[in-house]
C-alpha cells in the first residue's frame, strides 16, 4: 500500500521541479539511494513542449481536480497576462478592459477565489473583493497557476466554482547556484499606434543552507478603448406612446428601446506598473526551514479621451426620435399596475432631432498600489509529523479620479438672436444613427469642430478612496500513519482579519449665484449676485460662455478658449468629420491644478454621505483525513480524502446614517443653490458637512464537509470524484457602501406656476431619476454544494484526454436587482417613483454542465511533425441565476457563457518553437440592462454577442541563452458588441485592438 504512495511523491518532486519553469531539474540522487531516481537527472527542455508536460504531470499528481499553466522560461507565461494564459484552461472565461484580460470565471460563476502561493492576499483593483483584478498582477513574476475545481478541506475557503492559486519564484525550486534572467519587449496596438515596452528581471541563489529570489517589473501600454455605450432608456414615456406613429403599424402604444444619448467615446487607456517580487529560504537547522516573501506592485492607469453626445431627452422626455427612423418589433409587456399594455421596439436606424450637443474631454485615472509579505516555518524531520506556521500581511489603496470638461449648447440656453427683445431656443441638431454596420456610422451637417455652437463649458470633478489591510495567522501540521487503509490526517487553524475604508471626494467650485439670469423667482436685486457663505458651493457649476460674463463680472475665457483643439480620432466610428471642439484630456490628469485654472478657489470636499467601513474577521479550523488501498475496490486501487472545515465569519460595517427623502437641516451642508435660502436645497447639489454613523456586526457559521476519491483501473487512467460545501464571501462594496442617487430637472404645470411656456404656467423641480443602494450588511454570502466526476487518460508523454461532468446546487445567491422607489420632489411633493440598483439573495439555483480536454505531442509523426503538439477543449455549463427577463425566461449567471472552446496548435524544434491559439465564446450574459424609467420595471438582459480570438506567437533560440519572439493578440480585432435582450437591440460596442509585441529574453 505504501509503495503506491511513495512513487506519487517521486512524481510530486518532478512536478515541483518542472513547474519552476527552468532549463534543467536539479540532481537529487545524493539524497536518497533508491536506484530509481536517477531517471530524474535527464536534462528537460521547458519550452512549449515541457511546459504542456509539466501542466499535465500536475493534474494528474493531484488528489482533487485542477489544472495548471507552466511558465515556458523565466518570465515566460504562455501569453502576455495571467487572464489570457488562464482562459486555455478547461472552463476558464474572462472578460477584457481595453484589450486586458482583466478578471476571470470558473464554470459559469464569478465566484472565484484567487490566492498567492496558497493563501489569501490583497489585490488592490479589487481591494473589496476575494477575486482578482490580473491586470494588477505581473505575468513575469509568476512561475504558475493551479486552478482547483473541487474542493478539499485543506484547500482555502472562499471560491464557489474554484480557487486560482498564483505562484512565485522561491530559490529552493533554482538549481544549485546562481541563476538570473532578464527579458524586454516593445509592442504596439493597431489603432493607437504607440509604442509601450515591458521589461523585467530575476536574480536567484540557491546555495547549501539558504537562497533567495529577487525580481522586479517595469511596463507601459496604451491600448484602444474605443465605445458607444449610453444608459437604456424607454422613448415615448411622457406621452403614453409614440404620437408620430414611427414604424407605421397605426398602433400608437409603442415604447423604443433608446439610448439616453447618441455618441461616441474616443479613448486610450495608458497602464503604468512597476514591481518587485522577493523571496528568501534558510535551512535554520535539518528540521527547520524558514521562508519569507514580498510581493509589491504599483500601477498607473489613465483613460482619456472625448466622448461626443447627442442629447436623446427633450426637457426629461426621451422622444427626440422623428420620422425615417427605423425599427423592430421585439415584444409586448403586459400592463402592470397603473402601467398600460406596452409594444416594445428596437431601434436599427435612428433619426434625431437632439435639442444639444456635448463635447466631454475627460481623464479617468486609477492608482493601485499593495504590499502582500508571507512569513512561515515549516517542520519537517523526515517522521510522521510535518507542520508549518505563516502569519500573512497585506496593504493596498485605490485612488479613483475622474476630470470631466464639457462644453456645447444646452437645450435651455435660449439667446436674442434677432434682437428683437425675446430669447430665441437653440437650433436642434440633426443626426442620422445606423446601428446596422458594423460600427455603428453618424451623418450630421454641424461643424462640430468649432466653439460657435459650443460656447459653453462646465467642468467638474470628483474620485474615490480606498484602503484596505489584510493580517492572516495559521498553522497546518500533517501526520502520516498506516491504519485501516488511512496514510495521513492534516489538520490546521486560521485566523485572518480585513479591514477596508472607503471615502468619496468631490471638488465643489464657489461659483453659486443667486441667479445667473433674470429670473422671476428670484428678487431683481439678487440677480447676478454671488450667494453667501456656504451657499456659493457648486458640485456641478454653473455653465460658463467662452466670451465671458459681464453681468457676472467674468472676463473672457482667452487662454481656455486657445487650449481647445479639433479631436478627431475616433477609431472605426465614421461621420465625425473634421472632429469636435475639445482639450487635449492630458491636460485633465492634475485634478487640482485643472479645477484651480477654470475655477479660482475651488476646493476638495470629502462627502460623508458617501463614506463607509467594513471590518471582516475570519476563524477557521479543518481537519481532513487521507486514505490509499493498493488492493482496491473489485481490484481496483483507490486514494482519497475526506474531511471538514469550519468557518466563523463576523462583520461590523460602519456607515452614514441619513435620509435621502428628507430635506436637510440648514447649517448642515455646503451648496443646494439659491433655494436653499428658503429651504429647498438643490438634491445634486448638496454636501453634507458631518454626517452620524451607524454600526452594524453581523456574523454567521459555515460548516463545509468534502469527500474525494479517485480510482486508478489502469496505471493511465484516473477516475475522479468529488463532493464539497462551498461558501464565497460578498464583495464588501456590496456589505457597506451607502445610497446614492441621480438627479433630473422637470416641469410640473400648475396655476401659480413661475414660469410659462405653450402649455401653460410651470415650476421647475428636480427629482430623483434612479441610484444605486447596493450595501446591504444582511445579505447571506454564496453557498453552494459541488459535484465533479472525470475520467482522465494519460497516453504517452504529456498526453491526456480527460471528461468531466459537474454539478454546483447553489443554496445562496447574490444580484443586483433594481427597485421602485417614491421619492419626493424638491418642493416636498411625491409625484415619480426612480428605480434603484440593490443587492439582494436570490432563490437558489443550480448550475450543471461537462467539461473535454485533449493534449497530445505529436511525436510519433514522421519529420518535422513530430515536434508539433495541440490543446483543445471544450466547456459547456448551463445554469440558472434565480432572476427572468421580461418575458419569463431564465437569466443565467453573471459572465456565463453557455459554450466555450480553445484550440492551441504548436510547434517546438531544437531553435524555433511556434503557437497559435483560438478561443470562441457563445453569448456572453453581462447582467442585466440598465433601463432608467419611471414607468414599471423592465427586465432585460446585456448580452456580448459570440466571439472568437486569435493568437500567436513565434520563438527562436540564437542560443541556449538567449531567445527572440513576435507575438501577436486578437489577431483577428475581434470586439465586444452587446445587445439588450433582443439580438437586434443594439446596447454597447467596445473596440478591442490587435496587438503585436517583439521581445527578447536572456538567461544564465
Amino acid at each position: 500500500m505504501m509503495q503506491y504512495t511513495r512513487q506519487k511523491r517521486l512524481l510530486s518532486l518532478t512536478v515541483a521541479t518542472l513547474s519552476t519553469g527552468f532549463t534543467s531539474i536539479p540532481a537529487i540522487s545524493q539524497e536518497t539511494p533508491d536506484d530509481s531516481l536517477v531517471q530524474l537527472e535527464e536534462v528537460v527542455v521547458i519550452g512549449i513542449r515541457g511546459s504542456q508536460k509539466a501542466a499535465v504531470d500536475v493534474k494528474r499528481n493531484s488528489d482533487i481536480i485542477v489544472d495548471s499553466i507552466v511558465a515556458e522560461d523565466i518570465g515566460k507565461l504562455p501569453d502576455v497576462t495571467i487572464a489570457d494564459s488562464l482562459q486555455r484552461v478547461t472552463g476558464v472565461q474572462i472578460q477584457r478592459t481595453a484589450g486586458e484580460g482583466t478578471s476571470l470565471n470558473i464554470r459559469g460563476m464569478p465566484q472565484v477565489l484567487t490566492t498567492l502561493n496558497g493563501e489569501q492576499f490583497l489585490s488592490p483593483w479589487s481591494i473589496t473583493d476575494v477575486g482578482a483584478n490580473y491586470s494588477d498582477i505581473p505575468a513575469s513574476m509568476i512561475s504558475g497557476v493551479d486552478v482547483y475545481k473541487s474542493q478539499s478541506a485543506s484547500l482555502a475557503v472562499g471560491g464557489i466554482s474554484g480557487v486560482v492559486d498564483l505562484k512565485t519564484r522561491r530559490p529552493r525550486n533554482l538549481d544549485q547556484g546562481w541563476t538570473a534572467s532578464v527579458g524586454a519587449e516593445v509592442s504596439q496596438g493597431s489603432i493607437t499606434e504607440e509604442d509601450n515596452y515591458n521589461v523585467n528581471g530575476l536574480v536567484g541563489y540557491n546555495g547549501d543552507r539558504f537562497g533567495f529570489t529577487l525580481g522586479g517589473f517595469q511596463t507601459n501600454s496604451n491600448s484602444a478603448n474605443y465605445q458607444i455605450r449610453e444608459d437604456l432608456r424607454l422613448g415615448f414615456v411622457g406621452q403614453g406612446g409614440d404620437p408620430l406613429d414611427l414604424n407605421n403599424n397605426g398602433d400608437l402604444n409603442d415604447r423604443y428601446l433608446v439610448p439616453g444619448a447618441y455618441g461616441v467615446s474616443a479613448f486610450v487607456m495608458e497602464r503604468e506598473r512597476e514591481g518587485m517580487s522577493g523571496s528568501f529560504q534558510f535551512d535554520i537547522s535539518d528540521s527547520l526551514e524558514l521562508t519569507t516573501d514580498v510581493f509589491y506592485t504599483k500601477m498607473n492607469q489613465y483613460d482619456r479621451g472625448v466622448r461626443t453626445q447627442f442629447n436623446g431627452s427633450n426637457s426629461d422626455a426621451y422622444d427626440v426620435l422623428r420620422p425615417g427612423t427605423e425599427t423592430s418589433y421585439e415584444t409586448t409587456v403586459p400592463a402592470e399596475g397603473d402601467t398600460p399594455a406596452r409594444d416594445i421596439n428596437s431601434i436599427q436606424v435612428a433619426v434625431v432631432e437632439a435639442p444639444d450637443f456635448q463635447a466631454t474631454t475627460r481623464s479617468t485615472q486609477n492608482h493601485t498600489e499593495s504590499l502582500n509579505a508571507n512569513i512561515e516555518l515549516a517542520f519537517d524531520n523526515g517522521g510522521p509529523f510535518t507542520g508549518s506556521v505563516r502569519y500573512i500581511h497585506g496593504d493596498a489603496e485605490k485612488t479613483y479620479e475622474n476630470a470631466t470638461f464639457q462644453q456645447g449648447t444646452p437645450e435651455w440656453y435660449w439667446v436674442d438672436e434677432n434682437n428683437d427683445g425675446i430669447d430665441d431656443p437653440v437650433e436642434p441638431f440633426w443626426v442620422t444613427v445606423d446601428y446596422r454596420e458594423e460600427y455603428p456610422t453618424f451623418q450630421f451637417e454641424d461643424d462640430l469642430s468649432s466653439t460657435d455652437r459650443l460656447n459653453l463649458f462646465q467642468a467638474f470633478a470628483d474620485g474615490v478612496e480606498q484602503e484596505a489591510s489584510l493580517d492572516v495567522a495559521r498553522a497546518d501540521g500533517t501526520y502520516e500513519f498506516d491504519a485501516a487503509g488511512f496514510t495521513s490526517v492534516e489538520f490546521g487553524v486560521r485566523y485572518g482579519r480585513r479591514d477596508v475604508d472607503n471615502d468619496r471626494f468631490i471638488y465643489m467650485t464657489p461659483t453659486g449665484y443667486y441667479s445667473t439670469w433674470e429670473d422671476p423667482n428670484v428678487p431683481e436685486d439678487l440677480w447676478y449676485q454671488p450667494l453667501p457663505g456656504d451657499y456659493k458651493w457648486q458640485q456641478y457649476p454653473d455653465w460658463n460662455d467662452l466670451a465671458g460674463n459681464a453681468q457676472l463680472g467674468i472676463e473672457p475665457y482667452d487662454e481656455l478658449r486657445d487650449m481647445l483643439t479639433s479631436y478627431n480620432d475616433f477609431g472605426p466610428f465614421g461621420g465625425w468629420g473634421d472632429g469636435v471642439a475639445a482639450l487635449d484630456p492630458h491636460q485633465l490628469d492634475d485634478l487640482d491644478g485643472f479645477m484651480e485654472f477654470l475655477y479660482p478657489g475651488s476646493e476638495r470636499f470629502v462627502d460623508p454621505s458617501r463614506a463607509y467601513s467594513v471590518v471582516e474577521e475570519e476563524t477557521s479550523g479543518y481537519i481532513q483525513m487521507n486514505f490509499a488501498n493498493d488492493e482496491g475496490l473489485f481490484g481496483v486501487p483507490f486514494e482519497g480524502n475526506f474531511g471538514v472545515q469550519v468557518v466563523e465569519t463576523k462583520r461590523e460595517v460602519v456607515n452614514a446614517l441619513y435620509d435621502q427623502q428628507s430635506v436637510p437641516e440648514q447649517g448642515t451642508y455646503y451648496g443646494g443653490g439659491y433655494p436653499a435660502t428658503y429651504g429647498e436645497p438643490q438634491g445634486w447639489q448638496i454636501m453634507y458637512k458631518t454626517l452620524g454613523t451607524e454600526t452594524t456586526e453581523t456574523s454567521f457559521t459555515d460548516v463545509l464537509p468534502s469527500f474525494n476519491i479517485n480510482f486508478f483501473p489502469r496505471e493511465d487512467v484516473i477516475v475522479r470524484f468529488g463532493y464539497a460545501e462551498t461558501m464565497s464571501r460578498n464583495d464588501l462594496a456590496n456589505i457597506g457602501s451607502g445610497e446614492s442617487l441621480w438627479y433630473q430637472e422637470y416641469k410640473v404645470y400648475t396655476e401659480d406656476g413661475n414660469q410659462t411656456d405653450e402649455n401653460g404656467s410651470y415650476n421647475v423641480v428636480t427629482s430623483p431619476g434612479g441610484g444605486n443602494d447596493q450595501g446591504n450588511p444582511y445579505v447571506d454570502p454564496w453557498r453552494a454544494n459541488n459535484y465533479n466526476l472525470s475520467t482522465e487518460w494519460y497516453f504517452g508523454e504529456g498526453g491526456i484526454l480527460g471528461a468531466s461532468v459537474f454539478l454546483i446546487e447553489v443554496e445562496s445567491a447574490t444580484q443586483s436587482m433594481q427597485e421602485a422607489r417614491a421619492y419626493p420632489d424638491s418642493d416636498g411633493v411625491v409625484r415619480r417613483t426612480a428605480n434603484v440598483w440593490t443587492t439582494q439573495n436570490v432563490p437558489a439555483s443550480d448550475l450543471q454542465g461537462f467539461e473535454l480536454g485533449y493534449k497530445q505531442a505529436f511525436t510519433f509523426l514522421p519529420g518535422v511533425l513530430s515536434n508539433t503538439g495541440i490543446e483543445a477543449n471544450y466547456t459547456y455549463s448551463d445554469n440558472d441565476s434565480g432572476s427572468v427577463d421580461l418575458e419569463g425566461n431564465a437569466f443565467p449567471l453573471q459572465s456565463n457563457s453557455e459554450h466555450q472552446a480553445n484550440l492551441i496548435v504548436w510547434y517546438q524544434g531544437d531553435k524555433l518553437s511556434s503557437r497559435i491559439a483560438y478561443n470562441w465564446r457563445s453569448d456572453i450574459f453581462q447582467g442585466q440592462a440598465g433601463l432608467n424609467t419611471n414607468e414599471a420595471p423592465i427586465s432585460l438582459g446585456n448580452w456580448s454577442e459570440p466571439a472568437g480570438y486569435l493568437d500567436a506567437s513565434i520563438n527562436y533560440d540564437i542560443n541556449d541563452n538567449v531567445t527572440v519572439y513576435l507575438q501577436g493578440i486578437n489577431l483577428t480585432e475581434t470586439d465586444y458588441r452587446n445587445y439588450s435582450q433582443f439580438e437586434d437591440s443594439f446596447y454597447s460596442l467596445s473596440v478591442q485592438e490587435r496587438r503585436l509585441a517583439l521581445g527578447l529574453r536572456a538567461r544564465l
